[in-house]
């Protein structure tokens, strides 16, 4: 379980009860990444990437279909999952996708059947209802602003 850094900030790493938990989840250990879900006092109950970076564990929760791709970073209060739960016989709208080097800031709220493109930023309290294009930053409510490059 080597601890690898996030490519863009070299201080983002996993700390050792987190890269614990990504290891057991990776394994389909279940009870033992229930107990340490506890601990962290995070549910993530989609499939791991290899390399997905959560310095800040606590209050993350994503959904069973969510699809998270690597060098994602997922700060504290992060949630990822559907938009409305079965209401009236109508099914759900389906969970997010999350592209390579997305960073979620704390708080942020994906939801729905969304692409968030990669390397994108989303912004802390931001509610993310619509899909993101590729290096985009995203504030607010679906405020999506365009990466400037110089």
């Amino acid at each position: 379980m080597a601890q690898k850094a996030y490519p863009k900030n070299d201080s983002i790493r996993n700390g050792g009860l987190v890269a614990l938990y990504l290891f057991c989840l990776r394994k389909k250990w279940r009870r033992l990444a229930r107990i340490l879900g506890l601990v962290l006092a995070c549910e993530i109950r989609c499939d791991v990437p290899e390399r997905l970076f959560i310095p800040h564990p606590s209050g993350i929760v994503t959904g069973t279909r969510v699809q998270i791709s690597n060098d994602v970073v997922l700060l504290q209060q992060v949630t990822l999952g559907c938009r409305s739960a079965y209401q009236g016989g109508v099914p759900d709208d389906g969970d997010p996708t999350i592209e390579e080097g997305v960073y979620v800031g704390p708080g942020a709220k994906i939801l729905g059947r969304v692409t968030i493109g990669a390397w994108s930023i989303i912004g802390a309290n931001a509610v993310v209802t619509a899909s993101v294009p590729p290096h985009s930053i995203v504030v607010g409510h679906n405020k999506i602003l365009p990466q400037t490059t110089k």
